[in-house]
């Protein structure tokens, strides 16, 4: 029969194996920002998989959907980009360079007039936060 000594060191293990990866782990905005660099170095699959563990990290990150929109929209997969980038815009939708890829997307997919609607989106967005940004650096 094995000893309190085994159990206890058995115990140990385990907790180590579960505790360790999560001390490892990066956040949400750190795979987002890895998925960045491996498109950057043309490793897509790479990046589509960093963007995913974003979103798995925190579904709440609209920048894990946009990258991932962007990968799709890449390889030409429309429909999964339209999602994405759909997505973005429900937890964010102010997200201004969403729009503009929406737009592109819709425009990719033959539907202009949505693209014109994501473009005018984009345009008035764009035009409020350069003006924010203006009045923000005119009082520093």
């Amino acid at each position: 029969m094995p000893s309190n000594r085994t159990f206890s060191t058995l115990f140990l293990l385990c907790s180590l194996a579960l505790i360790l990866p999560q001390c490892s782990d990066k956040n949400s905005d750190e795979y987002y920002k890895e998925g960045l660099s491996k498109v950057e170095a043309q490793d897509y699959e790479g990046a589509e998989q960093a963007f995913q563990n974003a979103i798995d990290k925190n579904p709440k990150n609209p920048n894990g959907y946009y990258g991932l929109g962007g990968i799709h929209n890449y390889r030409e997969k429309y429909d999964l980009a339209e999602k994405s980038f759909l997505t973005a815009l429900r937890i964010d939708p102010t997200f201004v360079d969403a729009h503009y890829s929406l737009g592109y997307t819709y425009e990719q997919m033959g539907q202009k007039e949505k693209a014109d609607r994501e473009y005018a989106i984009y345009r008035r967005l764009k035009k409020k936060m350069d003006q924010y940004m203006k009045e923000e650096a005119a009082t520093r």
